[in-house]
């Protein structure tokens, strides 16, 4: 990115701090970007001014606000909370939407679409979406990228990477927090999001894994209409799945809707490892016949063979209440961990076992659980890989929508069918000569690769080229350490030389004398006295 775009950048992100009252981290000199907050931004608190932060500053700032809103490992309830607020609804950018589908595709309008809405019926920060009606009569939406909307957001991310770095090095404690590598989570999700071509993509796999379904709708697209900077899909006809009234309406069972959604949503994770990221009721709707359709696939959470083995073994080994295995497990899925005391994190599972045992099915909740674990993550310093937070979000997110459809509902007695299938596949003879068969091919890969490895080992011994990399934690501080150390040995061997040289010259005649003493004995003397008095001063400040 080029340098004076990033300043520019840069410079409207003071301005925007300021602006809402964050002077306290500004640069007292930078009195030319001072905005004075109005009374009202004054008196809102600081919760509530990061947001208005996040929403001024555009779309990126946004989705990574909404990011750090599902991680309660790392950010602090209240604000979880004025985060979960944040909406990318913004004014809709002026287009001229047949001319636009001209220039993407080449063709008249006219002689494909009986209609086209001039303006757009939704607005977000990255993206608008049209109605339009194909000469055959079908109802579709166009959905529109924002001009310049890449370049803006990869602008963003520049910049933001830059800061991140810049921030790590100056403050060790964030390595802990594993702020880049949420950068680049978050980064990897954005940047995808921004591709339509993605999404259509995303909607043709969800298809397939739902092709002999009954109770889910898919809808279809149109890539004849479509690239990356435009997707044109069916328009649905539907109702918010949380909608209890219109579905009593219409004869369906909120109940039987419920079950059938953790159904579905179990079958993504479990069984085709592709679940929708973001399954909150307005991206969820109901069709007249009572099948399910999703909307808004350009952010999915993807499983792969290994990753979903993974997890299984988690949710295996916490049905068999086994903490050591579960730490285990979760060293293996970790992306990075500072873990420092592994029994402690033993004791802190055990205490989410303490809480299923006490209390009754009944009044289990599913978010409890999941804010115990993000507690445990945090306090241990274990980042897991992005898909686990998506995850974690979506289930709480499916059990909000359950617990407004069926206050009764309980999420655990629902995901038991799950939790039984899974334990036999996983214990079945079936399966488990297969992992046999896996780990003998892994040894035997080990022996056949162990000969050339070590042939290339014996010719680097006696070539010279062997190398070994030695990394000493706080090495810095040794060093400075051994500094000091070899600093007070030099003061201390020029005092003893200093005492011993004014000693041997204090029985000669060597003139100037100066109370019948050498006067160099006499300078001898005082160096002496003063390097001595250096290593005090030495000793006593580092202590």
């Amino acid at each position: 990115m080029d340098s004076l775009k990033k300043l520019k950048r840069f410079s409207k992100i003071v301005s925007v701090l300021s602006k809402y009252g964050f002077e306290e981290i500004l640069s007292r000199g930078s009195d030319f970007l001072h905005n004075e907050p109005t009374n009202e931004i004054f008196n809102a608190n600081f919760n509530q001014r990061f947001r208005l932060v996040l929403e001024e500053l555009g779309p990126t700032y946004i989705k990574f606000g909404q990011l750090l809103s599902n991680r309660k490992d790392l950010v602090p309830e209240a604000l979880i909370e004025e985060l979960k607020k944040l909406q990318d609804n913004v004014p809709p950018e002026e287009i001229d939407i047949r001319q636009k589908i001209k220039d993407e595709f080449d063709i008249n309008p006219d002689e494909h679409f009986l209609t086209i809405d001039e303006l757009p019926f939704a607005a977000a920060s990255i993206s608008q979406v049209y109605r339009a009606t194909l000469l055959n009569g079908e109802e579709v939406i166009f959905k529109v990228k924002r001009s310049n909307i890449q370049k803006i957001i990869e602008s963003d991310l520049a910049l933001i990477r830059d800061i991140i770095h810049f921030l790590e090095k100056k403050y060790e404690k964030l390595q802990k927090l594993f702020v880049s590598e949420i950068e680049k989570s978050f980064e990897n999700s954005i940047i995808k999001e921004l591709s339509l071509t993605n999404e259509l993509q995303n909607i043709e796999r969800f298809r397939k894994n739902f092709e002999n379904s009954k109770d889910v709708y898919v809808p279809k697209t149109y890539p004849d209409y479509s690239n990356n900077n435009f997707l044109c899909m069916e328009f649905i006809d539907g109702y918010k799945v949380n909608d209890v009234e219109k579905l009593q309406e219409l004869g369906l069972d909120p109940k039987k809707i419920v079950q059938k959604g953790f159904d579905i949503y179990l079958k993504q994770l479990l069984e085709d490892g592709f679940f929708h990221a973001d399954p909150h009721p307005g991206n969820i709707f109901i069709l007249k016949d009572g099948r399910t359709v999703f909307i808004d696939f350009g952010s999915m959470g993807i499983l792969a063979i290994n990753e979903k083995e993974a997890l299984e073994n988690v949710v295996i080994d916490f049905g068999l209440k086994n903490p050591k295995r579960i730490v285990r497990s979760l060293k293996k899925m970790a992306i990075k961990h500072f873990i420092d005391n592994e029994k402690q994190l033993e004791r802190d599972i055990a205490d989410i076992f303490d809480y299923l045992e006490y209390n009754t099915v009944d009044t289990i909740e599913v978010q409890v659980i999941i804010k115990k674990f993000n507690h445990i993550l945090h306090n241990n310093h274990v980042l897991l890989p992005e898909y686990v937070y998506i995850l974690m979000r979506g289930i709480a997110l499916i059990e909000g929508i359950g617990q407004q459809l069926h206050a009764d509902l309980n999420v655990q007695r629902s995901m038991r069918p799950y939790a039984i299938k899974l334990a036999r596949q996983k214990f079945h003879p079936k399966y488990l000569s297969k992992k046999a068969i896996d780990n003998l091919k892994d040894v035997q890969d080990l022996i056949n690769d162990l000969p050339e490895d070590t042939l290339k080992l014996i010719e680097k011994i006696n070539h010279d080229k062997l190398a070994m990399n030695f990394k000493i934690n706080e090495i810095d501080h040794i060093e400075k350490l051994m500094k000091d150390s070899i600093n007070k040995l030099v003061l201390a061997i020029l005092t003893l030389a200093f005492g011993i040289g004014a000693s041997m010259l204090a029985n000669t005649n060597v003139r100037p004398m100066i109370l019948d003493m050498p006067l160099l004995s006499w300078v001898g003397y005082l160096l002496s006295v003063f390097t001595a008095g250096c290593i005090i001063i030495l000793v006593f400040r580092k202590k």
